[in-house]
């Protein structure tokens, strides 16, 4: 249904004018948007590309060391342990002083 037919008289020309006009207006502030639109997402898109290139050589190391970086946590594990089970009381007085000194900072 348009607008024309739901409206007697002349009043239907008047609205179409000013429809048209309407329309008319969108279309230029559309015409004029569009650059600067698309500059904002080719922005967007190099940004995103130049965050990628730049995490890829992180991702690639992590990668390829993931395997190496878990050994060398379990050997300090396994060390820390040994440490722990030679020197009990040693250890537990350090924890000790050391709980207290974190007391005290943190005050």
């Amino acid at each position: 249904m348009s607008i024309s037919s739901t409206l007697p008289g002349n009043g239907s020309g008047t609205v179409n004018n000013t429809a048209d006009r309407a329309h008319q207006a969108i279309d230029r502030v559309t015409e004029s948007a569009a650059p600067a639109i698309g500059r904002a997402v080719d922005a967007a898109h190099r940004t995103v590309d130049k965050a990628a290139s730049a995490a890829a050589p992180a991702a690639q190391w992590m990668t390829d060391n993931s395997r190496q970086i878990a050994n060398r946590s379990s050997e300090m594990a396994e060390v820390a342990g040994t440490y722990v089970r030679a020197h009990p009381i040693t250890t537990v007085a350090g924890a000790l002083v050391l709980g207290w000194f974190f007391a005290k900072l943190l005050r």
